[in-house]
């Protein structure tokens, strides 16, 4: 993953020859398998930080495992349990509350997943992403590598794929 702060941005394409991918490779969707940014993607890296990339009311969260080999990572894993039985919100309002309180820390059976989390090189997180109409995941990846720009290199294995989550909309009454 390129870091978005320095691939993306207008300095850069000042400066250099502009990137043909849409989000200068800062963007990652585990759904589609491409970094290409605007039909949905899971992880952004940006300022030296992994977080959830959702549009929209989509959402996530992640939570670092420390140094944990992915082997180990499995549906029975406890960590992969709290998010593989987390219920996702079904109407906006409540969809914008989740955004909020991962933003903050969600506590599930007593551990705190936001939707942000440092770049740690060796270091295992387990994600779940959000994205209505397009794509309901739970992944494990590991940060493997960082290069002198700022790129991070992930190992990532899907541990669970959950049906398309739809959003209830709500029609809100006219004044």
């Amino acid at each position: 993953m390129l870091p978005r702060d320095v691939y993306d941005s207008e300095v850069y394409k000042k400066n250099q020859k502009t990137l043909t991918i849409r989000g200068g490779g800062a963007f990652y969707s585990f759904a589609r398998l491409t970094h290409e940014y605007g039909l949905g993607s899971d992880l952004v890296l940006e300022v030296g930080c992994l977080s959830i990339a959702s549009a929209g009311a989509g959402y996530g969260m992640m939570i670092d495992l420390g140094d944990v080999s992915l082997d180990e990572i499995t549906k029975d894993y406890p960590a992969t349990l709290s998010l593989a039985d987390y219920a996702v919100a079904k109407d906006e309002p409540q969809a914008r509350g989740e955004q909020h309180q991962v933003q903050i820390g969600r506590i599930l059976d007593g551990a705190t997943y936001k939707d942000r989390v440092p770049v740690k090189i060796g270091t295992t997180f387990l994600l779940r992403s959000i994205s209505y109409d397009r794509s309901d995941l739970l992944v494990a990846f590991r940060t493997v590598r960082k290069d002198t720009d700022g790129s991070v290199t992930i190992a990532w294995k899907l541990l669970k794929r959950f049906p398309k989550p739809e959003l209830v909309r709500t029609i809100q009454p006219a004044n």
